[in-house]
């Protein structure tokens, strides 16, 4: 099927089975109970603190985020915002013990873009997520989390969590959209928003993707809307299913 078809069977797909949306870009503001385990990653600089990724809380002490989001920080470069819909007030900021990324991450590639953040702290009041072990299939709904720029121009990121709903989009197929310019590789899987100027965008990155059960499926990746080659195609996600045990492993 030639790549311009793909999409817009894709598109037409997601503009049927996901839900309305009105203003991430093109979502909508996400309410309290809808993914609480949402955290905002914070890197500190001289000039104050700054939201620069999004992430999970998927224990008590474990936060999961992209790599691409903590390359290169320490564990005192960095924070936690938990608890609140807010990016930068509300909930309380936690400290960060350690910083983990998985071992074969290539910053190039973006293929292994996963990293686990140590709580210096537990954070028993907020339900950790559950990761999903058992990949959607095509067409199936998702939500993308993410305090991330609303607007493609803009240079402001939203001020409170945003949602979209979209649709799960397999990696072969992905692969083929993207073929132009980038490896799809079997550690990523996509979603495509119902509209083209819809996605997630920068500073949404390493912020969940989850199921309609609410388990994370996937976490938001560098290749989005707001990159200038995606030309409408699909989001491209860290899938999480292939790397439980390695999440498993450093959780705590």
């Amino acid at each position: 099927m030639k790549a311009t078809q793909l999409l817009s069977n894709i598109l037409c797909i997601a503009s049927l089975t996901a839900q309305p949306v009105s203003a991430i870009v093109g979502g909508t503001a996400a309410s309290a109970d809808s993914a609480p385990f949402t955290v905002s990653i914070i890197t500190k600089t001289w000039t104050g603190n700054t939201h620069s990724c999004g992430g999970s809380l998927i224990s008590a002490k474990t936060v999961l985020t992209s790599a691409y989001c903590v390359d290169g920080s320490s564990a005192s470069g960095l924070a936690v915002r938990v608890g609140s819909l807010e990016r930068s007030s509300g909930g309380r900021v936690e400290q960060v013990k350690e910083v983990f990324l998985h071992p074969q991450y290539s910053s190039n590639s973006q293929d292994n873009d996963y990293a686990i953040i140590h709580l210096q702290n537990s954070v028993t009041d907020i339900l950790p997520a559950l990761i999903s072990k058992e990949e959607p299939v095509s067409g199936a709904p998702l939500t993308l989390y993410g305090w991330g720029k609303t607007d493609k121009a803009s240079q402001e990121d939203s001020k409170t969590l945003q949602q979209l709903h979209t649709t799960f989009i397999n990696q072969s197929d992905c692969n083929e959209l993207w073929s132009d310019t980038i490896v799809v590789t079997s550690d990523k899987n996509c979603d495509a928003a119902p509209e083209k100027n819809q996605g997630s965008c920068y500073r949404d990155q390493g912020g969940p993707v989850v199921n309609e059960f609410g388990e994370i499926v996937g976490l938001i990746g560098k290749y989005n809307y707001c990159q200038e080659d995606s030309n409408g195609r699909p989001d491209i996600n860290a899938a999480t299913i292939d790397e439980i045990q390695w999440i498993d492993d450093n959780t705590v």
